[in-house]
Protein backbone atom coordinates (compact mmCIF):
# COMPACT_ATOMS: atom_id res chain seq x y z
CA UNK A 1 0.00 0.00 0.00
CA UNK A 2 1.42 3.44 -0.93
CA UNK A 3 1.62 6.17 1.81
CA UNK A 4 -0.91 7.98 0.93
CA UNK A 5 -3.88 5.24 0.46
CA UNK A 6 -6.70 5.92 2.41
CA UNK A 7 -6.23 9.64 2.72
CA UNK A 8 -9.86 11.65 1.17
CA UNK A 9 -10.10 13.46 -2.45
CA UNK A 10 -10.18 16.34 -0.44
CA UNK A 11 -6.73 16.44 0.47
CA UNK A 12 -3.63 15.40 -1.23
CA UNK A 13 0.18 14.58 0.06
CA UNK A 14 3.49 16.16 -1.39
CA UNK A 15 7.00 16.04 -1.23
CA UNK A 16 6.74 18.41 1.66
CA UNK A 17 9.78 18.58 4.34
CA UNK A 18 7.35 18.46 7.54
CA UNK A 19 4.88 16.27 5.63
CA UNK A 20 0.71 16.97 6.86
CA UNK A 21 -2.58 16.74 4.54
CA UNK A 22 -3.38 19.30 2.25
CA UNK A 23 -6.81 20.97 0.67
CA UNK A 24 -7.13 20.06 -2.99
CA UNK A 25 -9.46 22.77 -4.96
CA UNK A 26 -12.24 20.90 -4.51
CA UNK A 27 -11.65 20.96 -0.98
CA UNK A 28 -11.49 24.67 -0.84
CA UNK A 29 -14.62 25.05 -3.02
CA UNK A 30 -16.44 23.28 -0.96
CA UNK A 31 -15.33 24.93 2.07
CA UNK A 32 -16.38 28.28 0.99
CA UNK A 33 -19.60 26.86 -0.08
CA UNK A 34 -20.03 25.78 3.40
CA UNK A 35 -19.42 28.58 5.25
CA UNK A 36 -21.73 30.83 2.73
CA UNK A 37 -24.66 28.55 3.84
CA UNK A 38 -23.86 29.18 7.05
CA UNK A 39 -24.07 32.84 7.06
CA UNK A 40 -26.89 32.70 5.07
CA UNK A 41 -29.30 30.06 7.26
CA UNK A 42 -27.94 32.89 10.28
CA UNK A 43 -29.49 35.62 8.02
CA UNK A 44 -32.76 33.32 7.81
CA UNK A 45 -32.96 32.77 11.67
CA UNK A 46 -32.24 36.71 12.20
CA UNK A 47 -34.81 38.19 9.72
CA UNK A 48 -37.79 35.24 10.89
CA UNK A 49 -36.82 36.35 14.40
CA UNK A 50 -37.41 40.30 13.79
CA UNK A 51 -40.87 39.20 11.85
CA UNK A 52 -42.17 37.98 14.66
CA UNK A 53 -40.83 39.85 17.10
CA UNK A 54 -42.78 42.79 15.01
CA UNK A 55 -46.28 40.90 14.72
CA UNK A 56 -46.55 39.18 18.01
CA UNK A 57 -48.10 41.43 21.33
CA UNK A 58 -46.03 43.39 23.29
CA UNK A 59 -44.91 41.29 26.77
CA UNK A 60 -46.79 42.84 29.83
CA UNK A 61 -44.79 42.85 33.22
CA UNK A 62 -45.91 40.72 36.26
CA UNK A 63 -46.73 42.98 38.13
CA UNK A 64 -48.06 46.56 36.57
CA UNK A 65 -46.73 49.97 37.35
CA UNK A 66 -49.98 51.63 38.00
CA UNK A 67 -52.12 50.82 40.70
CA UNK A 68 -56.30 50.02 39.63
CA UNK A 69 -57.90 53.31 39.24
CA UNK A 70 -60.39 53.13 41.79
CA UNK A 71 -59.47 52.19 45.47
CA UNK A 72 -61.80 50.22 48.29
CA UNK A 73 -64.22 51.72 50.04
CA UNK A 74 -63.09 51.18 54.61
CA UNK A 75 -66.96 49.44 54.39
CA UNK A 76 -65.77 46.91 52.32
CA UNK A 77 -62.55 45.42 54.21
CA UNK A 78 -64.40 45.64 57.53
CA UNK A 79 -65.80 42.29 57.73
CA UNK A 80 -62.67 40.07 58.80
CA UNK A 81 -62.34 36.74 59.82
CA UNK A 82 -62.59 36.41 63.54
CA UNK A 83 -64.98 33.50 63.79
CA UNK A 84 -63.61 30.15 63.38
CA UNK A 85 -65.12 28.92 60.60
CA UNK A 86 -64.09 31.95 58.66
CA UNK A 87 -60.61 31.40 60.17
CA UNK A 88 -60.54 27.49 58.46
CA UNK A 89 -61.63 29.07 55.24
CA UNK A 90 -58.59 31.30 54.94
CA UNK A 91 -56.00 29.33 56.67
CA UNK A 92 -57.36 27.06 53.61
CA UNK A 93 -57.00 29.45 50.95
CA UNK A 94 -53.81 30.51 51.88
CA UNK A 95 -52.16 27.41 52.26
CA UNK A 96 -53.54 25.90 49.39
CA UNK A 97 -53.81 28.59 46.56
CA UNK A 98 -51.38 30.97 47.25
CA UNK A 99 -48.26 29.67 50.00
CA UNK A 100 -47.01 32.69 49.10
CA UNK A 101 -49.35 34.14 51.70
CA UNK A 102 -47.84 32.38 54.80
CA UNK A 103 -48.38 33.21 57.56
CA UNK A 104 -50.97 35.35 57.01
CA UNK A 105 -54.58 34.75 56.05
CA UNK A 106 -56.76 35.28 52.79
CA UNK A 107 -60.05 35.50 51.87
CA UNK A 108 -61.38 36.63 47.98
CA UNK A 109 -63.43 39.52 47.82
CA UNK A 110 -65.56 39.93 45.00
CA UNK A 111 -65.88 43.23 42.98
CA UNK A 112 -69.52 44.37 43.07
CA UNK A 113 -70.23 42.67 46.92
CA UNK A 114 -70.17 44.22 50.17
CA UNK A 115 -68.04 41.84 52.10
CA UNK A 116 -65.38 39.10 51.82
CA UNK A 117 -66.66 35.05 49.87
CA UNK A 118 -64.79 32.79 52.15
CA UNK A 119 -66.78 29.80 50.69
CA UNK A 120 -65.21 29.57 47.50
CA UNK A 121 -63.61 27.05 46.72
CA UNK A 122 -60.83 28.03 44.45
CA UNK A 123 -59.90 31.97 42.84
CA UNK A 124 -62.75 33.25 40.95
CA UNK A 125 -61.41 35.19 37.62
CA UNK A 126 -62.79 37.84 38.53
CA UNK A 127 -61.93 38.50 42.38
CA UNK A 128 -59.64 40.66 44.36
CA UNK A 129 -57.83 38.73 46.75
CA UNK A 130 -57.44 40.23 50.62
CA UNK A 131 -54.35 39.50 52.61
CA UNK A 132 -55.15 39.88 55.90
CA UNK A 133 -52.60 41.08 58.97
CA UNK A 134 -53.61 38.24 60.60
CA UNK A 135 -51.39 35.74 61.60
CA UNK A 136 -52.47 32.36 61.19
CA UNK A 137 -50.47 30.10 63.91
CA UNK A 138 -50.86 32.68 66.42
CA UNK A 139 -54.67 33.09 65.19
CA UNK A 140 -54.65 29.31 65.74
CA UNK A 141 -53.46 29.59 69.32
CA UNK A 142 -55.61 32.36 70.38
CA UNK A 143 -58.85 30.25 69.55
CA UNK A 144 -57.34 27.22 71.10
CA UNK A 145 -56.52 29.21 74.83
CA UNK A 146 -60.24 30.20 74.46
CA UNK A 147 -61.44 26.94 73.55
CA UNK A 148 -59.63 25.20 76.56
CA UNK A 149 -61.43 28.36 78.96
CA UNK A 150 -63.98 27.38 77.86
CA UNK A 151 -65.64 30.91 76.90
CA UNK A 152 -68.82 30.71 75.06
CA UNK A 153 -69.57 34.50 74.49
CA UNK A 154 -65.83 36.29 73.79
CA UNK A 155 -63.41 38.40 71.87
CA UNK A 156 -59.48 38.45 71.99
CA UNK A 157 -56.60 40.84 70.06
CA UNK A 158 -53.46 40.66 69.87
CA UNK A 159 -51.64 43.96 68.61
CA UNK A 160 -48.28 44.79 67.93
CA UNK A 161 -49.01 48.48 69.29
CA UNK A 162 -45.98 50.05 67.53
CA UNK A 163 -48.28 49.91 64.33
CA UNK A 164 -51.22 49.07 65.66
CA UNK A 165 -51.35 45.83 62.71
CA UNK A 166 -53.29 43.40 64.14
CA UNK A 167 -52.05 39.46 64.58
CA UNK A 168 -54.79 38.10 65.98
CA UNK A 169 -58.97 39.13 66.44
CA UNK A 170 -60.91 36.26 67.53
CA UNK A 171 -64.97 35.93 68.28
CA UNK A 172 -66.55 32.95 69.63
CA UNK A 173 -70.08 34.28 69.28
CA UNK A 174 -70.31 37.19 66.35
CA UNK A 175 -74.28 36.47 66.69
CA UNK A 176 -75.30 37.15 70.14
CA UNK A 177 -72.02 39.04 71.27
CA UNK A 178 -70.71 40.60 68.08
CA UNK A 179 -67.10 42.47 68.30
CA UNK A 180 -68.04 45.63 66.56
CA UNK A 181 -70.35 46.34 69.47
CA UNK A 182 -69.87 48.88 72.42
CA UNK A 183 -69.96 47.18 75.83
CA UNK A 184 -69.54 48.43 79.46
CA UNK A 185 -66.13 50.08 79.77
CA UNK A 186 -65.75 49.08 83.06
CA UNK A 187 -62.90 49.51 85.39
CA UNK A 188 -60.67 50.41 82.14
CA UNK A 189 -61.96 53.63 82.19
CA UNK A 190 -59.57 53.98 85.32
CA UNK A 191 -56.34 54.27 82.89
CA UNK A 192 -57.59 57.29 80.97
CA UNK A 193 -58.76 58.49 84.36
CA UNK A 194 -55.11 57.70 85.74
CA UNK A 195 -53.72 59.58 82.22
CA UNK A 196 -55.50 62.64 83.22
CA UNK A 197 -54.65 62.39 86.86
CA UNK A 198 -50.77 62.25 86.11
CA UNK A 199 -51.41 65.48 84.22
CA UNK A 200 -53.06 67.62 87.05
CA UNK A 201 -50.11 65.85 89.48
CA UNK A 202 -47.59 67.92 87.58
CA UNK A 203 -49.38 71.06 87.60
CA UNK A 204 -49.95 70.50 91.41
CA UNK A 205 -52.80 68.99 91.82
CA UNK A 206 -53.08 66.16 95.17
CA UNK A 207 -53.65 62.47 93.90
CA UNK A 208 -53.58 60.74 97.45
CA UNK A 209 -57.14 59.28 98.01
CA UNK A 210 -58.77 58.61 101.80
CA UNK A 211 -61.46 55.79 101.60
CA UNK A 212 -63.69 53.81 104.31
CA UNK A 213 -64.80 50.79 103.91
CA UNK A 214 -65.02 48.22 100.88
CA UNK A 215 -62.68 50.12 97.76
CA UNK A 216 -64.90 48.85 95.75
CA UNK A 217 -68.41 49.99 96.68
CA UNK A 218 -69.60 53.33 96.17
CA UNK A 219 -72.34 56.12 97.07
CA UNK A 220 -72.90 59.46 97.33
CA UNK A 221 -71.14 59.45 101.01
CA UNK A 222 -67.94 58.21 99.83
CA UNK A 223 -67.93 60.84 97.10
CA UNK A 224 -65.96 63.12 99.48
CA UNK A 225 -62.93 62.77 101.27
CA UNK A 226 -63.11 61.46 104.79
CA UNK A 227 -61.58 62.37 107.67
CA UNK A 228 -59.77 59.53 108.65
CA UNK A 229 -59.72 56.04 107.05
CA UNK A 230 -57.06 53.97 105.09
CA UNK A 231 -55.11 56.10 102.74
CA UNK A 232 -53.97 55.25 99.02
CA UNK A 233 -51.89 56.92 96.47
CA UNK A 234 -52.44 56.79 92.45
CA UNK A 235 -50.38 53.31 91.59
CA UNK A 236 -51.66 51.58 94.73
CA UNK A 237 -55.83 52.44 93.74
CA UNK A 238 -54.88 51.76 90.00
CA UNK A 239 -53.40 47.93 90.61
CA UNK A 240 -56.14 47.12 93.42
CA UNK A 241 -58.85 49.12 91.10
CA UNK A 242 -60.08 51.36 94.10
CA UNK A 243 -63.61 52.71 92.83
CA UNK A 244 -63.82 55.26 96.02
CA UNK A 245 -60.43 56.76 95.41
CA UNK A 246 -61.49 57.52 91.46
CA UNK A 247 -64.80 58.53 92.39
CA UNK A 248 -63.58 61.09 94.93
CA UNK A 249 -61.10 62.65 91.78
CA UNK A 250 -63.10 62.53 89.24
CA UNK A 251 -65.70 64.11 91.40
CA UNK A 252 -63.16 66.67 92.99
CA UNK A 253 -59.89 66.85 90.60
CA UNK A 254 -61.18 65.94 87.82
CA UNK A 255 -64.50 67.19 86.81
CA UNK A 256 -66.86 66.30 83.92
CA UNK A 257 -65.61 68.95 81.35
CA UNK A 258 -62.04 67.36 81.52
CA UNK A 259 -62.82 63.74 81.71
CA UNK A 260 -64.88 63.92 78.72
CA UNK A 261 -62.21 65.83 77.03
CA UNK A 262 -59.63 62.94 78.06
CA UNK A 263 -62.28 60.29 76.62
CA UNK A 264 -62.18 62.22 73.42
CA UNK A 265 -58.52 63.03 72.96
CA UNK A 266 -58.36 59.12 73.73
CA UNK A 267 -60.58 58.58 70.28
CA UNK A 268 -63.23 56.55 73.05
CA UNK A 269 -65.95 58.64 71.43
CA UNK A 270 -65.49 57.85 67.91
CA UNK A 271 -65.09 54.79 65.50
CA UNK A 272 -61.80 53.21 66.82
CA UNK A 273 -62.00 51.85 63.00
CA UNK A 274 -64.14 51.05 59.99
CA UNK A 275 -67.62 49.08 61.02
CA UNK A 276 -66.85 49.43 64.46
CA UNK A 277 -69.38 51.66 66.86
CA UNK A 278 -68.44 54.77 68.69
CA UNK A 279 -67.91 54.92 72.19
CA UNK A 280 -70.71 56.55 74.18
CA UNK A 281 -71.37 58.44 76.93
CA UNK A 282 -74.78 58.13 79.21
CA UNK A 283 -75.85 61.48 80.23
CA UNK A 284 -74.52 62.86 83.73
CA UNK A 285 -77.01 64.52 85.90
CA UNK A 286 -75.68 64.08 89.35
CA UNK A 287 -72.06 63.63 91.04
CA UNK A 288 -72.61 59.83 91.74
CA UNK A 289 -72.80 59.93 87.88
CA UNK A 290 -70.01 61.37 87.36
CA UNK A 291 -67.85 58.82 90.10
CA UNK A 292 -69.36 56.22 88.03
CA UNK A 293 -67.89 57.61 85.04
CA UNK A 294 -64.53 57.83 86.35
CA UNK A 295 -64.80 54.78 88.21
CA UNK A 296 -65.96 52.64 85.66
CA UNK A 297 -68.73 51.54 87.22
CA UNK A 298 -71.28 52.95 84.87
CA UNK A 299 -71.82 55.44 81.93
CA UNK A 300 -69.48 54.50 79.22
CA UNK A 301 -69.52 52.18 76.33
CA UNK A 302 -66.87 51.14 74.16
CA UNK A 303 -65.95 48.68 71.58
CA UNK A 304 -62.48 45.95 71.87
CA UNK A 305 -61.04 47.28 69.58
CA UNK A 306 -61.10 50.92 71.24
CA UNK A 307 -59.15 49.07 74.06
CA UNK A 308 -56.96 47.67 71.60
CA UNK A 309 -56.16 51.10 70.73
CA UNK A 310 -55.31 52.26 74.20
CA UNK A 311 -52.21 50.27 73.96
CA UNK A 312 -50.82 52.52 70.92
CA UNK A 313 -51.04 55.12 73.21
CA UNK A 314 -49.34 53.63 76.60
CA UNK A 315 -46.51 52.65 74.00
CA UNK A 316 -45.31 55.72 72.86
CA UNK A 317 -48.42 58.10 73.82
CA UNK A 318 -49.84 58.14 70.30
CA UNK A 319 -52.92 56.59 69.35
CA UNK A 320 -53.02 54.95 65.88
CA UNK A 321 -55.98 53.38 63.86
CA UNK A 322 -55.99 49.66 64.13
CA UNK A 323 -55.62 48.15 60.85
CA UNK A 324 -55.95 44.34 59.78
CA UNK A 325 -55.13 44.59 55.52
CA UNK A 326 -51.95 43.96 54.79
CA UNK A 327 -52.69 44.38 50.90
CA UNK A 328 -55.77 43.67 47.75
CA UNK A 329 -54.51 42.36 45.13
CA UNK A 330 -56.43 42.49 41.40
CA UNK A 331 -56.51 39.50 39.18
CA UNK A 332 -53.88 41.25 37.19
CA UNK A 333 -51.64 41.13 40.27
CA UNK A 334 -51.69 44.93 40.95
CA UNK A 335 -51.78 46.20 44.96
CA UNK A 336 -55.47 47.73 44.97
CA UNK A 337 -55.40 51.24 46.45
CA UNK A 338 -56.72 50.93 50.40
CA UNK A 339 -58.28 53.78 52.18
CA UNK A 340 -56.34 55.84 53.78
CA UNK A 341 -55.74 55.41 57.91
CA UNK A 342 -56.00 58.24 60.22
CA UNK A 343 -52.29 59.76 60.57
CA UNK A 344 -51.25 58.80 64.29
CA UNK A 345 -51.77 61.30 66.48
CA UNK A 346 -50.11 62.32 70.18
CA UNK A 347 -52.23 61.82 73.38
CA UNK A 348 -49.32 62.04 76.08
CA UNK A 349 -46.25 62.52 76.37
CA UNK A 350 -44.08 59.64 76.32
CA UNK A 351 -42.36 59.74 79.55
CA UNK A 352 -46.08 59.71 81.23
CA UNK A 353 -47.23 57.12 79.06
CA UNK A 354 -44.19 55.44 80.25
CA UNK A 355 -44.50 56.22 84.25
CA UNK A 356 -48.70 55.05 83.42
CA UNK A 357 -46.84 51.77 81.92
CA UNK A 358 -45.25 51.93 85.23
CA UNK A 359 -47.81 52.25 87.32
CA UNK A 360 -50.03 49.51 85.96
CA UNK A 361 -47.17 46.74 85.96
CA UNK A 362 -48.51 46.66 89.83
CA UNK A 363 -51.78 45.26 88.43
CA UNK A 364 -49.94 42.33 87.05
CA UNK A 365 -47.25 41.81 90.21
CA UNK A 366 -49.25 43.13 93.24
CA UNK A 367 -52.76 43.86 92.02
CA UNK A 368 -55.58 42.56 90.83
CA UNK A 369 -54.12 40.52 88.20
CA UNK A 370 -51.53 39.04 90.36
CA UNK A 371 -52.62 35.43 90.49
CA UNK A 372 -53.24 34.89 86.71
CA UNK A 373 -49.15 36.00 85.94
CA UNK A 374 -47.91 33.77 89.01
CA UNK A 375 -47.53 29.99 88.55
CA UNK A 376 -49.05 27.73 91.36
CA UNK A 377 -45.58 28.26 92.79
CA UNK A 378 -45.60 32.16 92.88
CA UNK A 379 -43.18 32.34 89.98
CA UNK A 380 -43.51 34.40 87.03
CA UNK A 381 -45.85 32.94 84.12
CA UNK A 382 -43.80 35.12 81.61
CA UNK A 383 -40.44 34.57 83.42
CA UNK A 384 -38.35 37.76 83.06
CA UNK A 385 -41.02 39.53 80.64
CA UNK A 386 -42.90 41.90 82.66
CA UNK A 387 -46.40 43.08 81.54
CA UNK A 388 -48.38 46.84 82.43
CA UNK A 389 -51.82 45.72 82.47
CA UNK A 390 -55.53 46.47 83.87
CA UNK A 391 -58.52 44.12 84.67
CA UNK A 392 -62.30 45.44 84.96
CA UNK A 393 -65.29 43.95 85.87
CA UNK A 394 -69.15 45.11 85.47
CA UNK A 395 -72.82 43.21 85.27
CA UNK A 396 -73.91 44.86 82.57
CA UNK A 397 -77.57 44.43 80.60
CA UNK A 398 -77.88 44.25 76.65
CA UNK A 399 -76.85 41.34 76.40
CA UNK A 400 -77.14 40.92 80.57
CA UNK A 401 -73.71 39.31 82.09
CA UNK A 402 -70.63 40.07 83.96
CA UNK A 403 -68.28 41.66 81.34
CA UNK A 404 -64.86 40.89 82.54
CA UNK A 405 -61.78 42.89 80.95
CA UNK A 406 -58.25 42.58 80.18
CA UNK A 407 -56.06 44.97 79.02
CA UNK A 408 -52.11 44.62 78.58
CA UNK A 409 -48.60 45.39 76.57
CA UNK A 410 -45.77 43.98 77.01
CA UNK A 411 -42.88 44.11 77.90
CA UNK A 412 -43.30 46.95 79.61
CA UNK A 413 -40.18 48.65 78.96
CA UNK A 414 -40.35 48.56 75.20
CA UNK A 415 -44.19 47.24 74.42
CA UNK A 416 -43.60 44.69 71.16
CA UNK A 417 -47.76 43.24 72.20
CA UNK A 418 -50.77 44.67 73.62
CA UNK A 419 -53.59 42.06 74.49
CA UNK A 420 -57.40 42.76 74.79
CA UNK A 421 -59.59 40.13 76.27
CA UNK A 422 -62.96 40.67 76.77
CA UNK A 423 -65.59 38.09 78.01
CA UNK A 424 -69.52 38.12 79.01
CA UNK A 425 -69.55 35.57 82.09
CA UNK A 426 -73.11 33.91 83.02
CA UNK A 427 -73.23 32.17 86.24
CA UNK A 428 -70.61 29.39 85.33
CA UNK A 429 -67.88 30.47 83.84
CA UNK A 430 -64.18 28.79 84.16
CA UNK A 431 -60.86 31.55 83.45
CA UNK A 432 -60.83 35.11 84.24
CA UNK A 433 -60.16 37.27 80.98
CA UNK A 434 -56.33 37.99 82.70
CA UNK A 435 -55.99 34.21 83.08
CA UNK A 436 -56.49 34.01 79.52
CA UNK A 437 -54.59 36.95 78.53
CA UNK A 438 -51.62 35.88 80.37
CA UNK A 439 -52.05 32.56 78.36
CA UNK A 440 -52.07 34.23 74.58
CA UNK A 441 -48.95 36.36 75.71
CA UNK A 442 -47.11 33.10 76.76
CA UNK A 443 -47.36 31.90 73.37
CA UNK A 444 -46.28 34.89 72.23
CA UNK A 445 -43.20 35.51 74.41
CA UNK A 446 -42.54 31.42 75.18
CA UNK A 447 -41.10 28.75 73.63
CA UNK A 448 -40.47 25.07 75.20
CA UNK A 449 -37.64 26.02 77.25
CA UNK A 450 -37.78 29.81 77.93
CA UNK A 451 -39.59 33.04 77.99
CA UNK A 452 -38.02 35.92 76.31
CA UNK A 453 -39.10 39.47 74.21
CA UNK A 454 -37.16 38.31 71.20
CA UNK A 455 -39.67 35.69 70.58
CA UNK A 456 -42.22 38.27 69.70
CA UNK A 457 -40.37 39.18 66.61
CA UNK A 458 -41.66 35.85 65.55
CA UNK A 459 -45.03 37.92 64.93
CA UNK A 460 -44.29 41.47 64.78
CA UNK A 461 -40.72 41.03 63.11
CA UNK A 462 -39.82 41.82 59.36
CA UNK A 463 -42.32 39.82 57.45
CA UNK A 464 -40.67 40.47 54.24
CA UNK A 465 -41.54 42.93 51.53
CA UNK A 466 -44.89 41.56 50.71
CA UNK A 467 -46.13 42.37 54.33
CA UNK A 468 -44.63 45.31 54.85
CA UNK A 469 -47.56 47.85 55.35
CA UNK A 470 -45.62 50.76 53.78
CA UNK A 471 -45.77 49.03 50.56
CA UNK A 472 -49.57 48.55 50.13
CA UNK A 473 -49.65 50.95 47.26
CA UNK A 474 -46.67 50.36 46.02
CA UNK A 475 -45.45 47.48 43.21
CA UNK A 476 -45.37 43.97 44.69
CA UNK A 477 -43.43 40.99 44.10
CA UNK A 478 -45.19 39.15 41.14
CA UNK A 479 -47.34 36.83 42.19
CA UNK A 480 -48.00 32.88 40.53
CA UNK A 481 -51.09 33.49 38.94
CA UNK A 482 -51.37 31.35 36.16
CA UNK A 483 -50.82 28.43 38.60
CA UNK A 484 -52.83 29.04 41.02
CA UNK A 485 -55.80 29.54 38.60
CA UNK A 486 -55.23 26.45 37.16
CA UNK A 487 -55.67 24.38 40.34
CA UNK A 488 -58.83 26.62 40.94
CA UNK A 489 -60.47 25.50 38.03
CA UNK A 490 -59.38 21.71 38.77
CA UNK A 491 -60.82 22.20 42.49
CA UNK A 492 -64.10 20.20 42.84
Amino acid sequence: MSRGAGRSFFFRTGNRRRGGPRLTGLGRVAVVAGIALLLVLLWGAQAAFRSWRSSAPPTLPAVSAAPPPAALSAERLADLPRTRERFEYARAHASRFDPQANPRLVEWLPPGGTGPRAELSGWPDDALRIEYSLDETLTEDVFEVLRKGRVERGHAIVIDPRTARLLAYVSTAPDSFPADRAYPAASIVKVLSAAALLEEEEKGADTSCVYRGNKYRLNRRRLDRPRSGNESGLEEALATSNNQCFSQWAVHTLGEERLRATLERFGWLAPPAPGHESGRIELVESKLDLGRLGSGLDGLRVTPLHVAALTTILTDGALREPWWVDRVVDPAGRSVALPRRAEPRTVLPASRAKALREMLVSTTTRGTAKRAFRTRRGRPVLGNVRVAGKTGNLTGRDPYGRYEWFVGVAPAEDPKIGVVVLQLQSNLWWKRSSELAANILREVFCDRRTCEAKHADRFTGDLGPVADPRRISQIDAPLRIAGVREESKSAP
